[in-house]
């Protein structure tokens, strides 16, 4: 399916927003509009996008006072085009299928791991066994914790992509479990884990019990975020799927609906830019990458600070810079993200450790020991707590943490010397022997 849009495919979004705007969502001009853009888009392939605004124009030309049975047989005819699309890519597929765990990803430098494996290289393991004596060592504390519900939403991950999904069931549970535990219920992180199992459970053709799942989700989501957000409108989109798997037509297309305003009324700008980032970040052309994230950043610049959009688009910046060595560049956003998550997630969350080593990296590249050593003693201690004293990354970072005052201490007794330098300098050159009279 693709993923790009051209030029018209944009004219005619504007186009139907203006109608819209002019005539209202339900007029047959907006109708129409809705049949251009989706014809549009399934030239492309994007059929997904196309089918909700078919059925949309189907609906409002068949609601007419004189129905035009002549509009309604031509937009019925793109529709059918458009299921037999979605049948051909398998819209089922479990290639569609991922387990979310919505953290910032960790902003690895060119040259150096943040995890060293040569331990785990030795034994020859499986990355679904390293994860699961992982999951070993941290029951062994007898507490639930967020280390291991990451744990084991990564080693569902991992059965997804070898399709077992027997598997998942259970380690999606218990991650939901631990979560609710220590978050409460109606935690945004509890939400993700919803989400997870619903989309699970759509796959395995539970759909009764993926929709309870879907609906608690987009109710955390819309208390704590609003009716219309990205983060809505992604629970919201499978809960469409469910809905129309159970043959309820009407709740599908009123699902659909959310999606498509909370989407609009986010701005579809951002996406473009996005969208062109990334492939330009593909191809290497870190340059044009740059340009189009700092668009990117430009139309986030009244986003809210828990909007994901606004965290992907200081972090994707941050590593387009330091790809190209602009560390002085990528600080100032790396530490806007830093005082983000902290605010959002709390000062002992794992994507606060993340981003603080992320910062710690760029201060060290830049010779900034003393900042650089506070960063990892941060990233230490959130790990240490999260993962145990004894874990092979905190004990990668205690290792960079002693490197780093080390250095900072070094750095300031350079700097304690030259000060005694140029003040017994400044005393020879006054002619008073640095004694007073």
């Amino acid at each position: 399916m693709a993923t790009g849009y051209g030029s018209s495919t944009v004219a005619l979004e504007k186009m139907l927003k203006m109608q819209e705007s002019m005539y209202g969502p339900t007029s047959v001009q907006a109708a129409a509009a809705a049949h251009k853009l989706a014809s549009s888009l399934v030239e492309q392939g994007a059929f997904d996008r196309a089918e909700p605004l078919l059925r949309r124009a189907l609906h409002i030309y068949s609601n007419e006072k004189s129905p035009d049975p002549a509009k309604a047989a031509a937009v019925q005819a793109v529709l059918d085009q458009t299921m037999a699309g979605l049948n051909k890519e398998d819209g089922d597929s479990l290639e569609k299928l991922t387990v979310s765990s919505d953290h910032i990803p960790t902003f690895l430098p060119s040259d150096q791991a943040l995890r060293q494996p040569q331990a785990e290289s030795k034994t020859h393991l499986t990355p679904v066994e390293i994860l699961a004596n992982e999951i070993i060592e941290l029951r062994k504390s007898g507490k639930p914790s967020q280390a291991m519900a990451e744990a084991l939403v990564k080693l569902a991950g991992l059965y997804n992509e070898q399709s077992k999904l027997d598997k998942m069931e259970p380690l999606l549970k218990e991650a939901l479990q631990i979560r609710e535990s220590l978050d409460g219920s109606s935690h945004l992180s509890v939400s993700t884990d919803l989400k997870n199992l619903g989309r699970l459970l759509y796959f395995m053709a539970r759909y009764d019990e993926a929709e309870g799942y879907l609906k608690r989700a987009l109710n955390i989501r819309q208390k704590e975020l609003g009716e219309f957000h990205p983060y809505v409108a992604d629970v919201a989109e499978w809960y469409a799927r469910v809905l129309r798997k159970s043959s309820r037509p009407e709740e599908a297309m009123a699902m659909e609906a959310l999606v498509r305003d909370s989407r609009s009324k986010f701005g579809s700008e951002w996406e473009h830019y996005k969208a062109a980032a990334v492939k330009a970040s593909e191809r290497e052309n870190y340059f044009l990458a740059q340009a189009l994230w700092l668009a990117a950043l430009d139309e986030a610049k009244d986003y809210r600070s828990d909007d994901p959009r606004l965290s992907l688009t200081l972090e994707s910046l941050a590593e387009v810079y330091w790809k190209q060595l602009k560390y002085d560049k990528a600080e100032p956003l790396c530490k806007r993200l830093l005082q983000i998550w902290e605010s959002v997630l709390g000062p002992d969350h794992a994507d606060v450790a993340v981003a603080a080593n992320n910062l710690a990296m760029l201060c060290e590249r830049q010779g900034k020991h003393v900042e650089s050593a506070l960063l990892y003693q941060q990233v230490l201690g959130i790990n240490e707590k999260l993962l145990g004293p004894n874990h092979p990354d905190v004990e990668n970072i205690r290792q960079s943490w002693s490197k780093a005052r080390q250095l900072a201490q070094k750095q300031v007794e350079l700097k304690v010397a030259r000060a005694e330098a140029s003040a017994h300098h400044n005393d020879g050159a006054d002619g008073s022997g640095g004694q007073r009279t």
